[in-house]
């Protein structure tokens, strides 16, 4: 029985093999459904920016990922920043994830936010890449020119068959967070 596509199958219109085709959509992130979890899950995060009574306020680079147990990068659900040349500053993340570049994180990326409270929601079903469940880490690390610098990790189950809530106590840089996974 033949395969239904292979690489020596080709678009007419484009003349590519299809596995090329598959790669090039992934990387503009039009195969993200391509790239599905084996479960649904949703994660909201609240997390709060408080105002600093400091000489001179820099709002915080922020960048929220996910990592294995083992402490391997996994995927980056959000960066809050303003230019490209200080995302080494968020080094937790730039270290596991930032620095290689990877164009996962180029679709969650944002302007870096004034004191306020902030929600941030990552839904499996839009990851650029896959996920088994198990345990892994929610990290949340913020860097402030001038400033301090705050890392938050904490230990979840993804694919869950409960939801789950977590607080994490705020430090200078952010204040308190609040989690919120749903299956």
């Amino acid at each position: 029985m033949k395969q239904l596509l292979s690489d020596q199958d080709k678009f007419t219109d484009l003349n590519l093999p299809v596995s090329t085709i598959l790669k090039r959509l992934c990387v503009f992130g039009l195969g993200a459904t391509l790239m599905s979890t084996s479960f649904a899950e949703k994660i909201e995060i609240e997390l709060m920016v408080p105002e600093l009574d400091v000489p001179t306020y820099h709002q915080p680079y922020v960048a929220i990922w996910l990592e294995t147990t083992d402490r391997k990068g996994v995927e980056t659900l959000a960066v809050w920043q303003e230019q490209d040349i200080w995302l080494k500053d968020i080094r937790q993340w730039w270290r596991k994830i930032g620095r290689n570049g990877e164009p996962s994180y180029d679709g969650v990326t944002g302007a870096t936010r004034k004191p306020g409270v902030y929600q941030v929601v990552w839904d499996s079903e839009q990851s650029q890449v896959e996920i088994p469940s198990g345990e892994y880490y929610l990290c949340l690390e913020a860097a402030r020119e001038a400033g301090g610098r705050d890392f938050f990790k904490q230990k979840i189950q993804l694919g869950a068959d409960e939801a789950q809530q977590f607080r994490i106590p705020g430090k200078i840089e952010l204040g308190d967070i609040q989690l919120t996974i749903t299956p």
